[in-house]
């Protein structure tokens, strides 16, 4: 009976010991998992508190982003012609509107979105919608006074060009992420962008945003500025002179750059018809683009500047060399060469003014066609300039080993060889500034918001392809066009000389690989004064219905630009001419502005209104009499 007893207290006693190493184990355990969330804690608190709370941030807040602000782009007088202006977009929380479909509705109608298209945004799934980045303020307008649930708006920068069409297709336009397309914005994007702003969207547990409880915690930054060589005062003038140069003469299109002779800026850069980058959608993809640039033609009669410069500059010729042009009528192999009119023999300063096909192809054949070849690419034709803009065509000049001999006679007189009017314009400032090929540009500088100059353009000398002597005797010949009897005398400009050479071509068929019998390129390339060259301009004009001929057509629109350009930059002429003055262009001007020039030039102005110049008389251009009275009508445009 005791050794039972016993074995039952012995067996109690182990009964109570068997789960103490249990307990004991998951005390251990507990303890080793409150050891490493004290440590856990330790490291998210103290630490690594910032990353913890950035972790925290990512799971309970969204960013989104808002437009970038864009640097501004002006002209070489700081004038503004791309700007940004406070705008207001519209967004949606389809989460807080009970039926979409009428919502859609409604909403379309004041956004002038069909329906359907508003409804599949809404639909997405989605909580925020962005239904109109940059609305026009009396949208914005209309749709707060409607007062719909769930719509709210955010303000964003807006790109504008103030200057309307002026400069449209250099300067180019943004797309509705203000990412530039074109032109400057779309060329230094990458200086203009400037940094998009952040709006924090507070998320709810399931992650939805909560847009009521946004706010804005990043500014966006500003780009850099950038600042062109136009000059928008004589932009204006270039672009009106052409336009109703084109308009007179029933043309389709038409083409003006004015470069600096001997820099390579460009001082203006048109292309009529003209294009308004705030209004991208009532333009054409046509319109958009920048012909002086990015347009190739057959040159016509002004290739035979360069042609005279080869032979002068080889010295195959002098301005005295004679040939005969066989009145007008001479046969290369199968073919016939004409002359408008029937000429005898001419000296080499003869021919080029009175444009004679005929000589001039008896030059190149003196000259030779490797050596034309030669002088041609050097001059910069068959190649791009390198402008900084983008978009440029680089023409086409075949290889000499391809020319027999009537290709080497049409290119001696333009034709089976294609230009672009900056390349012509480019070619020609290399004879107007003693011999050098200039690089072409048009953004002067670009700064930071600060003023500090991040990049600066200087004049760039690409080689030299003639020398002084050469362009010297080749500017006294192209002085001998404008004089009467020469084909480019409606150019001449009244107390100023002034070089240059007319052309007229014909436009290749591409469907027969001929030229069409009645389409025609009218052009006019020149410089002045001749004999202190300032600027060099070339005047493109396509399918003028008046009249083919560059010396009718483009000569005119040549002189109307040029005289006024000479008179706004203030350089005189050598005759009595400078005792009369031309109305600049005031448009745009404060009163202070147009004060300030009637105290300087003494003249009389009454002035109407206040605010910015909307109306002057007399007209840009037109003569101040002694006695004239400026009437200038101001208003306030903002």
């Amino acid at each position: 009976m005791k050794k039972t007893k016993n074995s039952k207290r012995i067996s109690l006693v182990r009964g109570l010991e068997k789960p103490v190493w249990k307990v004991r184990l998951i005390g251990g355990l507990i303890l080793i998992l409150f050891a490493a969330v004290s440590l856990k804690a330790l490291e998210l608190q103290v630490l690594n508190r910032d990353k913890a709370l950035d972790l925290a941030r990512k799971q309970h807040w969204k960013k989104l982003t808002l437009l970038p602000r864009r640097g501004k782009i002006l002209d070489s007088k700081k004038k503004e012609l791309a700007v940004n202006i406070e705008a207001e977009s519209i967004y949606v929380r389809p989460r807080n509107i009970l039926d979409l479909p009428d919502f859609s509705n409604k909403l379309s109608k004041h956004l002038n979105m069909p329906q359907k298209q508003i409804l599949a945004m809404l639909l997405t799934g989605k909580p925020f919608i962005w239904v109109k980045r940059v609305a026009k303020p009396e949208v914005v307008a209309e749709i707060k006074k409607a007062n719909f649930e769930g719509v709210g708006f955010i303000e964003e920068p807006k790109r504008v060009y103030p200057n309307s069409y002026l400069a449209g297709q250099i300067l180019g336009f943004t797309d509705i992420d203000s990412k530039g397309i074109e032109g400057i914005e779309y060329y230094h994007d990458d200086f203009l962008a400037g940094t998009p702003g952040k709006i924090i969207v507070q998320k709810d547990a399931r992650g939805k945003e909560i847009i009521s409880n946004s706010v804005v915690v990043e500014e966006s930054k500003t780009g850099f500025d950038i600042f062109l060589t136009i000059d928008s005062q004589i932009q204006y003038i270039v672009e009106k002179e052409l336009k109703e140069g084109v308009e007179k003469s029933s043309a389709d299109k038409g083409i003006a750059v004015l470069m600096k002779s001997g820099t390579g800026e460009l001082l203006a850069m048109a292309s009529y018809p003209f294009f308004d980058p705030n209004k991208i959608d009532r333009n054409s993809q046509e319109n958009r683009k920048n012909l002086p640039m990015w347009y190739s033609f057959e040159p016509g009669s002004i290739m035979k500047g360069f042609l005279a410069a080869a032979a002068l500059e080889e010295k195959k010729v002098t301005s005295s060399s004679r040939f005969d042009c066989e009145n007008g009528r001479r046969k290369v192999g199968s073919s016939i060469i004409n002359d408008v009119h029937p000429y005898g023999i001419l000296s080499l300063s003869e021919i080029i003014k009175v444009s004679s096909n005929i000589c001039a192809s008896k030059i190149a054949e003196t000259l030779g066609k490797d050596r034309l070849y030669e002088h041609l690419k050097g001059f910069g034709f068959g190649e791009k300039t390198g402008i900084d803009l983008p978009g440029e065509s680089s023409g086409r000049l075949r290889n000499s080993k391809d020319w027999g001999a009537i290709g080497l006679a049409t290119i001696s007189f333009g034709q089976g060889i294609s230009v672009t009017a900056l390349q012509l314009a480019t070619a020609l400032s290399a004879i107007a500034n003693g011999g050098y090929l200039m690089r072409p540009y048009v953004v002067e500088k670009i700064t930071d918001l600060d003023g500090r100059v991040i990049q600066e353009k200087k004049p760039e000398v690409v080689r030299r392809v003639i020398s002084y002597d050469t362009a010297e005797e080749v500017t006294k010949i192209l002085e001998g066009v404008m004089t009467k009897g020469g084909t480019g005398n409606r150019a001449s400009i009244q107390g100023y000389r002034s070089a240059g050479k007319t052309g007229t071509a014909q436009v290749p068929n591409p469907e027969t690989g001929g030229y069409f019998p009645d389409r025609h390129i009218a052009s006019f390339i020149g410089f002045a004064p001749a004999d202190d060259p300032e600027m060099t301009l070339v005047v493109v004009v396509e399918n003028p219905k008046t009249s083919p001929y560059g010396g009718v057509v483009a000569a005119p629109i040549f002189k109307g630009i040029m005289e006024k350009v000479l008179f706004y930059l203030g350089i005189p002429p050598k005759t009595t001419f400078a005792q009369s003055r031309l109305m600049p262009n005031l448009m745009g001007m404060s009163s202070r502005d147009v004060l300030r020039w009637s105290e300087k030039e003494e003249i009389e102005v009454n002035l109407k209104g206040t605010g910015s110049v909307i109306h002057q008389k007399p007209q840009e251009g037109e003569i101040i009499k002694e006695d004239t009275v400026c009437l200038i009508e101001l208003r306030q445009t903002i």
